[in-house]
């Protein structure tokens, strides 16, 4: 086992598009998605408040919001090697994710050998299912506040804290958005998607990082810290 750890974005860094966002405009209608977006661009609605304004309208059953995520995903080039790096160095690898855990699981088992799926650990808020549409619980809510987060509901530096506690001392982030902000603060080298809302975040204000488009150069870098 190496000192190195992993962690993970999953829509939009794992994979090419966003699933999440793609279930929504699928079952929930592009209009209700857009005004979402709008919301949270003019400030009204939390990282917390998007992740749940989204899915209000979603009313189709787990079983065909998983299917339609399956066949939408494409997972990103180069993450099925990080993720075999990783365990082939015994490296913990955490897909940490504002996302739902039921879409997720149900892209990795189809989409990754399941090998590798079995050394993935899912760290995502939970989709609650019902005929008055999806609802979004947030198990590491309550670890999120007491990290310093009140935002998000999903802190990545939960997750970062939970492999250094492991006896990881160097940590691997991985992300593209704005909740992918913290990596920046608490892993020790972040990978950016290039041209995403995290990569000029980074620009504007100088900050180091690495961008990305596909994730060779990051499997690279496990094996050779292994």
């Amino acid at each position: 086992m190496t000192d190195l750890a992993v962690v993970c974005d999953f829509d939009g860094t794992a994979t090419l598009l966003d699933v999440g966002d793609e279930i929504s405009k699928r079952f929930g209608g592009r209009a209700h998605f857009d005004l979402q977006k709008a919301l949270f661009a003019k400030g009204e609605l939390t990282t917390r408040g998007i992740i749940q304004g989204i899915y209000t309208r979603v009313r189709a059953p787990e079983s065909e919001v998983c299917a339609f995520a399956v066949e939408a995903a494409k997972l990103r080039p180069g993450f099925e090697e990080l993720v075999r790096a990783a365990r082939d160095a015994s490296s913990p690898f955490i897909l940490a994710s504002g996302g739902l855990r039921q879409y997720i699981e149900a892209v990795l088992a189809a989409h990754l050998p399941a090998d590798l799926r079995a050394h993935v650990q899912v760290r995502a808020n939970e989709g609650v299912f019902g005929d008055g549409g999806l609802k979004v619980r947030f198990p590491l809510d309550q670890a999120s506040r007491r990290a310093g987060c009140e935002v998000c509901g999903s802190c990545k530096r939960v997750s970062v804290a939970e492999v250094r506690a492991a006896g990881a001392k160097f940590v691997l982030g991985l992300g593209d958005g704005f909740a992918d902000r913290c990596l920046l603060q608490f892993a020790d080298r972040t990978f950016a998607r290039q041209d995403s809302y995290l990569h000029k975040y980074c620009l504007e204000r100088g900050l180091p990082h690495t961008p990305f488009t596909e994730m060779f150069e990051a499997a690279e870098l496990v094996r050779r810290h292994g």
